[in-house]
């Protein structure tokens, strides 16, 4: 695939973010509040979606771009968790932020100010506690039965997520599978093309990519989610409280360091690594729900006050 082509599969990709459920936070309250698990649903919709475009290109590209497994440790587990932490203070993942930069919330762009600031903090040697990620490699699909069953889930939860489209008209299942099937094609082109990868590489003096692709790309993203939002009247642009923005830029940071120990965050987690049929990110993506869940259970009275707010919106499909 033309790497130019990213640019408008990002403007498709950030356009179909606001029509639907993305938002890990978000969809973790409602299961924790609303006892609901179609937001999280339409999660494993989206990897699969993603999965199996990512097997494809690579079966039948021989070129695409695939995942590898990095070692399962503490590090991992610790960063899986300060991103939950971290996603939640920010009142949303890296994928909601985009959808509520998107609908003119601007004090969300303080995220990725913080998502920086972890990165310059990091190449601080004395102050990054970490160890570098060791890389394990990755097991072929035909030499492993599991993976093999995964794919197959993938599939038959494609096959179904199709039939709630055409019997069902659900159109916020159609933005999902545009959510995977897009993320898929572009990270299976370009892995670094996300904006988590152009802040690192700009912190890092690299300058910018071979014809700006990978920069229009991340600026493509954002107009989509902007254009999307217009569409629907959606689109007021705001600052938010102080409070708000201390939040954002808090939440930002800590999402930052967890990316040290898990590569690429949140959202390659969901639409590149997970799918990619990586360990690591199957675990780190359910370690991270699973510290917002309890998180919300065991402070119930603190996490409200930090994530039920105006700003954590419904998703447009509701």
């Amino acid at each position: 695939m033309t790497a130019f082509l990213i640019i408008p599969l990002a403007f498709l990709l950030g356009f179909a973010l606001v029509r639907a459920a993305t938002c890990t936070v978000a969809a973790t309250m409602r299961w924790i509040d609303d006892g609901k698990v179609d937001w999280l649903f339409g999660l494993l919709i989206v990897a699969s979606w993603a999965g199996l475009v990512l097997f494809l290109l690579l079966q039948y590209s021989g070129r695409a771009h695939i995942p590898v497994d990095i070692e399962i440790g503490w590090q991992l587990f610790f960063g899986a968790a300060i991103m939950g932490v971290g996603a939640l203070i920010n009142r949303g993942c890296f994928v909601g932020t985009v959808g509520y930069i998107g609908a003119g919330k601007f004090s969300y762009i303080l995220t990725f100010v913080g998502l920086a600031l972890a990165m310059l903090l990091l190449r601080v040697d004395p102050l990054n506690p970490f160890d570098p990620v060791v890389v394990i490699g990755r097991t072929a699909i035909e030499d492993s039965v599991v993976k093999q069953a995964v794919l197959l889930g993938f599939a038959s939860l494609s096959l179904l997520s199709l039939w709630l489209i055409i019997v069902k008209r659900n159109m916020a299942m159609l933005a999902l599978l545009t959510i995977g099937i897009t993320a898929a094609l572009i990270y299976g082109t370009r892995p670094e093309w996300s904006y988590a990868a152009v802040l690192n590489s700009l912190l890092a003096g690299q300058g910018l990519s071979v014809g700006m692709t990978v920069e229009l790309a991340v600026i493509a993203l954002f107009a989509g989610a902007v254009f999307s939002s217009w569409l629907k009247n959606r689109f007021q642009p705001q600052f938010g409280t102080w409070k708000q923005a201390v939040a954002n830029l808090a939440g930002g940071f800590l999402m930052g360091i967890g990316a040290a120990t898990v590569p690429g965050g949140n959202d390659v987690l969901l639409m590149w690594t997970a799918p990619g049929l990586t360990l690591y990110g199957a675990v780190a993506y359910l370690v991270m729900i699973a510290t917002i869940a309890v998180m919300l259970f065991a402070m119930p009275y603190a996490t409200k006050a930090i994530a039920r707010s105006p700003w954590l919106q419904k998703p447009m499909h509701e």
